[in-house]
């Protein structure tokens, strides 16, 4: 990159030499004017070149197979620790032997050519590389490394998320087949659009249904650690009101009074009594978010209700709306109109409608 130059806050300015060399990031003040930033910038490159300029010997350069033992190690509390080992497993056998340092955005692009042609998803990959990004962001931040390759790397475009959901009569069918202690789970998945794991790991301290005119749940999201809000409506205080044990600590309890840890054998049971194919818990959050639209919510709520970080995440549901947004139009006819256009026009569909009732 050439050198260039910054204004300052103050008014004064000055010129930069940016250079990256073996995915190492090098930048700096190079002068007060650009024939010193380029000589300073040649003379820092000749220095990183030798290995004598003094950050190369500050900055640590392990393995990836080292650095990625240390990476899950000082994550494994999270979460999301799961799905990093995944990948984590995937990504060391390709990148074994080399030093975070000699990976470059070519290394990582190779990469991804070798697991599409293994038949994986565009998004299987994306998450590997939201991964292998994370991965270099804290090796930056421990000293590890000085530069993320990832980021010259473009992911991959996937196609549109699956949003299978379920009809009002659908719904009913399956709580009506489910068993008793599965019921409430069904109902509240469908009335909040929570994750399973929210949904089983949900304790009383964290419902307030005694706030009258603003009941909600507070949920801290599975994804992310950030809490959110979901506000609940009529029928989830009285249901919750109706399983209400403030002695036991979760909100959902089996067939013997212990909190529900797995669903998987009822779930399958209430699918085939409502003959639903092809359809997953998790398909309940879309249900709820697909009727939440089509009712007349906006994606911005939801959004907030989901706990999505951007609105983009809700798209796949706003095209539902479309089917509605007549409808609710509609609810102005004869509200902004001139009266005798509309009075003719009602007139006309009433004769139209007389003539075709005597005619047949």
């Amino acid at each position: 990159m050439p050198v260039y130059k910054k204004v300052r806050k103050d008014g004064t300015s000055a010129w930069y030499y940016d250079f990256c060399y073996r995915g190492q990031r090098y930048r700096a003040v190079g002068g007060t004017t650009k024939t010193q930033a380029l000589r300073i910038q040649e003379k820092v490159r000749s220095m990183v070149m030798l290995g004598e300029y003094g950050l190369v010997a500050q900055v640590k350069d392990p393995k990836f197979e080292d650095f990625a033992v240390t990476y899950l190690q000082r994550r494994q509390h999270l979460r999301s620790q799961k799905r990093d080992n995944l990948s984590v497993r995937t990504l060391t056998p390709f990148f074994r032997g080399r030093t975070l340092k000699r990976i470059s955005a070519g290394d990582i692009e190779d990469y991804i050519s070798k697991r599409l042609a293994e038949g994986r998803a565009p998004a299987t990959v994306n998450r590997e590389l939201t991964c292998l990004k994370r991965m270099y962001n804290l090796a930056i931040k421990w000293k590890e490394a000085t530069y993320n390759p990832v980021n010259d790397v473009d992911f991959l475009e996937e196609p549109p998320g699956r949003t299978r959901y379920l009809s009002e009569e659908e719904a009913q069918r399956l709580i009506d087949s489910a068993i008793d202690h599965l019921k409430p789970i069904i109902i509240t998945a469908l009335n909040t659009g929570m994750r399973l794991g929210e949904i089983l790991n949900l304790k009383w301290q964290q419902v307030h249904i005694e706030r009258v005119l603003d009941p909600y749940i507070e949920v801290e999201n599975t994804k992310n650690n950030k809490k959110r809000n979901i506000p609940l409506n009529d029928d989830m205080v009285v249901l919750l009101d109706s399983i209400a044990h403030k002695e036991d600590d979760f909100v959902f309890h089996g067939l013997f009074g212990d909190p529900v840890k797995y669903i998987k054998v009822p779930w399958r049971t209430a699918l085939k009594r409502a003959n639903i194919k092809d359809f997953r818990f998790h398909d309940l959050r879309h249900t709820f978010a697909s009727h939440f639209i089509m009712k007349g919510g906006d994606a911005m709520t939801l959004k907030e209700i989901l706990g999505h970080s951007s609105l983009k995440m809700v798209e796949r549901y706003t095209h539902l709306a479309s089917s509605h947004k007549r409808r609710q139009v509609n609810n102005l006819n004869g509200a902004f109109t001139i009266r005798h256009l509309y009075a003719t026009s009602a007139a006309k569909a009433m004769n139209d409608g007389q003539q075709t009732s005597l005619s047949s």
